[in-house]
């Protein structure tokens, strides 16, 4: 079974992603990354996902060629090694963007100075 939690900063949505991504899971997780509308970049971390299925590697695809549609940027980040190892046979690897733990950094200091900017006239009328 499939669980994920979703973490939204500024205009990058990040899938904490749990336990297997097959046709059950993958359709929940498919709806949850197209119900985010107003996000610039979708992040799915599968560190702690165990397994992944031909159903599984059919939602990457399905979600890549969506984001590519749309104009969303997907990565994927923190590979599990049986993930890691599924997408490298299949080939399908090399057609994904694969995030570092920089990447989110500075997705998180973008985040921070783009709630700083949106803070400061507020910050301001109320005198701090």
């Amino acid at each position: 079974m499939l669980s994920f939690s979703i973490h939204n900063l500024g205009d990058v949505a990040i899938f904490e992603c749990t336990g297997r991504i097959t046709v059950e899971g993958g359709d929940a997780l498919r709806s949850a990354v197209l119900s985010q509308p107003y996000v610039q970049s979708i992040i799915l971390d599968l560190k702690e996902i165990r397994d992944i299925d031909a159903a599984g590697l059919g939602v990457l695809a399905g979600l890549r060629g969506w984001a590519k549609a749309s104009g969303t940027d997907l990565k994927l980040m923190n590979l599990a090694p049986r993930v890691e190892r599924v997408l490298g046979l299949t080939g399908l690897i090399s057609v994904f963007s694969i995030c570092s733990a920089r990447d989110i950094l500075d997705l998180w200091c973008r985040a921070l100075h783009a709630d700083a900017h949106a803070m400061a006239p507020l910050k301001q009328a109320v005198g701090f």
